[in-house]
């Protein structure tokens, strides 16, 4: 928790039994960084960062209250305890991969897109991962809970396996993969002829639940970071996941079948907003109510005190926070009284969950284990439902990803027909969803989903975004675009 109700170091933790939990102490976050890798205790932490034990052993203690890290003792040392990661890593503020992957990785899929004419799952998942990776918002590790929850106990789940469902696939699209084990997992991706940037993207998943069942696969651990390489502008992608430093024992992989809606609790609401693609967690209520109306209109302090039932000091004095912070900006045209307008990226927020029980997550898990769902189906579905089951929601941040992948399109073909944009637009919808002009003026899209969709109403925004950000750079206008959005029964 932050005591300023903001804070752009941050990471969310999903426990065994404490729920959500958030993390923002700078201490804390170097120590859980270090957890990722090995064992530690406060001793080693306070003389490598020279700092008091006692202020390591502070910050440790409080991680353990909140059921994020398990405390043991030394298996060869009775004298000493050791402590060690426990709870899944979701989201966090940060990523160690290189700047400009997220680039190559939205460029890869539209070649795609735009090569086959049509979007996929596939194309879908990589592009709305890219643009949250580029507002500094890092997802790895919550795909890499994705991958060990639908493989937990799963019998067949065998090395050999592995590498048959890795080398056919890849070969089908011309890569050539080479995969090391000995002094940790590498795995180089090559392709000769295709930009293959967004393959980590649907890689990590996998490579999730290989490190959950590290043990019984190598007979080693393997730590909970991933390493990432893109060179050769996107054609090579090298993974890499180190071994973990520590006393052995058995990782168990992050389940789902015993869990209920208790385990994925928001104990503090928070939301995610990126400010000059700095991502920042809030937790003040009424920062968060601010930047919430605002993303739906610009409005006054007067209308927002209205709106949310906050006095107007209140407001006045969170939201000039909100504007000395890059976060919102006062409309210089709006006269009297001042409007303010949103120009932090929306990622997520938190409501009450829509879900009312967890027996969806055992579902897909199950279809995944059967055969009956696909892989990325599986992973879009898990993570999905994971998020309905904490109230957490995405939904506003599609329409700029949207605007992303339109300069993207537009930088590979600079004289696209306006006219083309919005068949593009419309097929950036990945099947079995649809979309349809309707009119030109004013332009109306029909996005039609799929009774059987991975997807709630992010299509729609995402197309909204691309064909009003195409437009603008094509033509030098903006168009009122509207979306029309209807789920087959």
């Amino acid at each position: 928790m932050t005591d300023q109700g903001y804070s752009t170091a941050f990471e969310v933790y999903l426990t065994n039994d404490k729920g959500v939990q958030l993390v923002t102490n700078d201490l804390s976050l170097v120590i859980l960084k270090e957890m990722r890798y090995r064992e530690i205790s406060p001793s080693d932490i306070a003389t490598e960062l020279n700092v008091s034990k006692s202020t390591v052993q502070a910050n440790i203690t409080k991680l353990v209250r909140m059921g994020i890290v398990s405390q043991e003792m030394c298996r060869g040392d009775a004298r000493r305890v050791i402590f060690r990661l426990q709870a899944i890593l979701m989201f966090s503020s940060h990523s160690d991969t290189e700047s400009d992957w997220q680039m190559y990785a939205r460029i890869a899929s539209d070649i795609r897109i735009l090569k086959s004419g049509r979007c996929t799952n596939r194309e879908d998942f990589a592009l709305y991962a890219a643009s949250l990776l580029e507002s500094g918002f890092d997802i790895v590790q919550g795909l890499f809970a994705a991958g060990s929850a639908l493989t937990a106990g799963m019998p067949d789940f065998t090395w050999n396996r592995i590498k048959k469902d890795i080398m056919p696939q890849s070969e089908q699209h011309g890569e050539t993969v080479h995969v090391h084990t000995v002094d940790g997992l590498e795995i180089q991706i090559d392709s000769k002829d295709e930009n293959i940037a967004d393959a980590p993207l649907i890689v990590v998943p996998m490579l999730g639940a290989i490190v959950s069942h590290s043990w019984q696969l190598f007979g080693y651990n393997l730590s909970s970071d991933i390493s990432l390489v893109v060179s050769n502008q996107g054609h090579s992608v090298d993974l890499l996941v180190q071994p973990f430093i520590g006393q052995e024992y058995e990782n168990v992989a992050f389940g789902v079948e015993s869990r209920t809606l208790d385990h994925y609790k928001v104990e503090e609401p928070f939301a995610v907003y990126s400010i000059g693609g700095v991502a920042t967690l809030f937790t003040n209520k009424t920062m968060m109510g601010i930047l919430y109306n605002l993303s739906n209109g610009d409005y006054s302090v007067n209308d927002l005190s209205d709106i949310m039932g906050v006095s107007r000091a209140t407001i006045y004095s969170a939201i000039t926070i909100l504007v000395e912070m890059g976060a919102v900006e006062i409309d210089k045209t709006s006269g009297t009284p001042k409007c303010y307008t949103l120009v932090a990226d929306p990622i997520l927020y938190c409501t009450e969950p829509e879900a009312t029980d967890c027996t969806r997550l055992q579902e897909v898990v199950s279809l995944f284990q059967s055969g009956k769902m696909d892989y990325y189906g599986a992973v879009i579905s898990l993570s999905m439902e994971t998020l309905r089951c904490m109230g957490i929601h995405f939904d506003k941040m599609f329409i700029r990803s949207g605007r992303s992948t339109a300069r993207t399109v537009i930088d590979l073909h600079p004289n696209l027909d306006p006219q083309k944009l919005l068949e593009i637009g419309c097929n950036m919808v990945s099947v079995p969803d649809k979309a349809e002009v309707i009119s030109l003026l004013p332009i109306k899209i029909k996005v039609t989903l799929d009774k059987n969709t991975l997807w709630e109403s992010w299509p729609g925004d995402f197309v909204k975004g691309f064909v009003s950000e195409g437009l603008k750079l094509l033509i030098g206008d903006s168009y009122k675009i509207t979306i029309e959005t209807v789920r087959e029964q």
